[in-house]
Parts: structure tokens; sequence; C-alpha cells
């Protein structure tokens, strides 16, 4: 095999993406490696959108981005013009199922290829605001974001994501150290 399929190899398995381009067009393509808990089970378009090369209706999916502690940390979603975080949110993207494929070489894991130039919505969900409405719960519905495909493929960059998992999960032992101190306190004082 060639040196350009191993660095293609490796880059896949390390960063979670690859980058392919087209001889003659010149077009890039971004591809993102997510785990089968990250996408939702495909649902019809709810616009009613036909699928062109079968004529039924489109199906489509929400790939979910990865939460605040799994993603890189120099990743700032903000807040939008309502003042709501968005990093605290879970936020997603629409695709057709039919663009999503199977890792044939890892079992659960998935993949989708983005056009460079493609420009991407993420969208996110509302939380309860503590009002009714006609008895039932009023959400807030934060803003969308727009990125283009090299910014959203940097959510899912492995290496990085590693590391910041890799901070969160000692934060995590510091604290479950902590609460055990504070218990065998609580127990020596009764």
């Amino acid at each position: 095999m060639g040196t350009a399929f191993f660095v293609f190899l490796q880059n896949f398995r390390t960063k979670g993406y690859f980058i392919m381009e087209k001889s003659k067009n010149d077009v890039k393509k971004y591809a993102i490696n997510f785990s089968e808990k990250q996408i939702s089970k495909p649902r019809k378009h709810t616009a009613g959108k036909i699928d062109i090369t079968t004529g039924k209706p489109l199906m489509m999916c929400k790939l979910y981005i990865p939460s605040k502690e799994y993603r890189p940390a120099d990743i700032d979603l903000g807040t939008d013009s309502n003042g709501i975080d968005r990093n605290e949110r879970k936020g997603y993207i629409n695709i057709p199922y039919h663009s999503v494929y199977k890792d044939k070489n890892k079992e659960g894991r998935l993949f989708v290829y983005f056009d460079a130039e493609r420009p991407l919505k993420i969208n996110f969900a509302g939380e309860k605001t503590g009002r009714t409405v006609n008895y039932k719960p009023e959400y807030d519905s934060p803003e969308p974001l727009q990125l283009t495909a090299e910014e959203f493929v940097h959510l899912y960059d492995g290496a990085k994501r590693t590391k910041n998992r890799n901070v969160s999960q000692d934060r995590t032992a510091e604290k479950s150290k902590q609460h055990a101190k504070d218990s065998k306190k609580t127990s020596q004082e009764r």
C-alpha cells in the first residue's frame, strides 16, 4: 500500500475525520467518523421531500454534536441574540440517512461526507422556561448556528477531544475523592 493511504488511515483513526480531494474538480470533502449513539433513528422529512432515486419520502436523521466535555476546548459556540448559551445545549444537524455509511473496520462506527463549500446549520434543543401556555409548558428556542464544513469537522477532532476529555475525567475524579473525604468526616462526627 502507498504512503498516502497509510497517512489517510492514520488521520482517520486518530482525528476522527479526513480530507478527500477530487482530482479534476478540486472539490474538498470532509468525512466525520462518529458512533451509532450520536445519530438518531431515520424518520421521514417533515416537509415531505421525495427521494429522487427511490420516489419514496426522504429519510432524515439527526447527527448530534459532541457535548461540551467531548469536543475540543478551543471551540466556543457562543450565545444567541436572546442570551442563550449554546455551549450548554444539545446540538444537532439534519442529514439524509442515505448519506450515512457504516465503517467496515470498526463495529458501531459510522461516517458521513460533507462538501467544503456547504454551510451547515446546527440546531439546538429548547428547554422549559417555567411558563405555561394553555396548560402546556413553554420552551425557549435558541437560534441556529451556521458553520462551514471545515469548522464543523473540527468539532469531531479526535486528538484534541481526548485531551479535553482527560481533563474533565481528572476533575470528576477529584470531585469523587473530595466527596469521599466529606462523607468520611460526616460519618466520624455521628
